[in-house]
């Protein structure tokens, strides 16, 4: 048989896998991109896949769910899960045998009598070595669909704060707006007492400058809510500018427990964190049965042989047979892998005490989490039980005494200015304990 068509073949073969073309860089594409971003915008209307209606303004699941959908970087853990999964799927495929042509004689071809030994050689695995190499991949990609999860469970919570500094900082101008009334007012008062000779040019200036900080305050305000719709708009679909609805009910931390003991049991139960640091010790545990298993002997290949040549008579007039076979075996002569094996056991301890010190972790967040949730909650429990009502029932004396004139508009103004100070504390109070409830919510691993 002539072995040249076969040779042919072979050429042929490694010459297409040098046809790839790589792609040219171009910044269409990112413009590209850009544009299909820019299509999510609820403000300019178009996108189909979004949760509502276009224009309308989202709330906070709303705007999670388009997140889902959209945020890039849940967009790559995801893509991570998919790439290490089907890494997973790949480990269970054979390695494929090899053709192996050998004893290709020039003479003789020159001669008009071509041939060659033709052989084909098939790896053999070593016995549970294709599980645990599967096992070990599944781990990481169990792993990776945990750190994706972690993901998406911080990407809610960090919208739902975002939504909780929306709501104060809009309600924070609203007092702000009254305070800076107020304080007008009583510019227009000290004013008209200067031109009487009642009060000085100083006391004016005085009430002047609070008039100024009170603006500066309004326009630093503004400027956070600003960068907070701004942050919202990059976590739930960058590139674009959403419109979000603002509720007072943002502010509102939902029930909240103090058992440490039940919640700490509750987030390490939950927490995604913990079990990628479970998936890295499996796939640590199956390197070492990996190590292990290297260390005894084990057959390598076997290979089928045959001969494409006229068979020639041997001195015995016998024909010389045209198959034939052979065999590989790996013989652990000088070494047993021992060092392999111990550098293996040695990661599992690491992962084993990594997943104890994650624990531990995890169990301090949570004390943290508890111990800010008290103290802002009893914050907001005493505002509510001291400083509204008093600030509130001076209000309620000035404005009778002043229907009775028996105190000036200067001290009721401020004493109304007094009060607008209350209702904004009040206010950092009630965002302090709504982002302290979130912070416990990321602690738990769960809403």
């Amino acid at each position: 048989m002539d072995g040249v068509p076969v040779a042919r073949a072979l050429i042929a073969a490694l010459l297409l896998t040098a046809c790839y073309r790589a792609p040219a860089l171009s910044s269409e594409r990112s413009l590209a991109t850009w544009r299909a971003m820019k299509s999510a915008d609820t403000r300019q209307g178009g996108d189909k896949s979004s949760p509502t209606a276009p224009g309308d303004a989202l709330t906070p699941e709303q705007a999670y769910a388009l997140a889902l959908a959209r945020n890039p970087e849940l967009a790559v853990a995801e893509a991570e899960v998919d790439v290490l999964a089907a890494e997973a799927e790949s480990e269970k495929q054979l390695e494929n045998p090899t053709l192996r042509l050998t004893n290709f004689q020039i003479d003789e071809t020159i001669a008009g009598r071509p041939g060659m030994n033709l052989g084909l050689r098939a790896p053999i695995p070593r016995p549970g070595s294709i599980r645990a190499r599967v096992a070990a991949a599944r781990s990481l990609a169990d792993g990776a669909e945990t750190r994706a999860e972690a993901t998406r469970r911080r990407l809610r919570v960090d919208i739902h704060r975002l939504f909780a500094q929306l709501a104060f900082y809009t309600a924070d101008l609203d007092e702000l707006t009254r305070a800076v009334a107020v304080t007008d007012q009583l510019r227009k008062a000290m004013a008209t007492r200067v031109e009487m000779a009642i009060a000085t040019r100083v006391d004016l200036a005085l009430v002047e400058v609070d008039h100024a900080e009170l603006l500066d305050e309004q326009s630093r305000v503004r400027g956070e809510l600003a960068r907070a719709e701004a942050a919202l708009s990059l976590l739930v679909a960058p590139g674009t500018s959403q419109k979000f609805r603002v509720d007072r009910k943002d502010l509102e931390p939902g029930d909240l427990t103090f058992d440490r003991d039940a919640l700490t049991e509750q987030a390490v139960a939950a927490r995604q964190e913990l079990r990628e640091t479970q998936t890295a010790t499996h796939a640590a545990e199956a390197e070492v049965y990996l190590a292990k298993n290297e260390s005894w002997p084990w057959l390598a290949w076997a290979q089928v042989n045959y001969n494409f040549r006229t068979p020639v008579a041997s001195i015995n007039n016998a024909t010389t047979p045209a198959f034939g076979f052979g065999l590989a075996l790996d013989i652990p002569l000088f070494s047993l892998n021992l060092r392999k094996i111990k550098a293996a056991k040695a990661v599992v301890r690491q992962r084993q005490l990594e997943e104890r010190a994650a624990i531990a972790i995890v169990a301090s967040e949570v004390a943290a989490a508890v111990a800010r949730v008290e103290a802002a909650d009893t914050r907001v429990r005493e505002i509510e039980k001291s400083l509204l009502p008093q600030a509130e029932a001076a209000a309620q004396h000035v404005e009778a005494a002043l229907a009775a004139g028996g105190v000036d508009t200067i001290k009721a103004l401020e004493i109304a200015d007094r009060q607008v100070a209350a209702r904004r504390a009040h206010l950092e109070a009630l965002f302090e304990r709504r982002d302290a409830a979130l912070e416990l919510e990321a602690a738990l691993g769960a809403p």
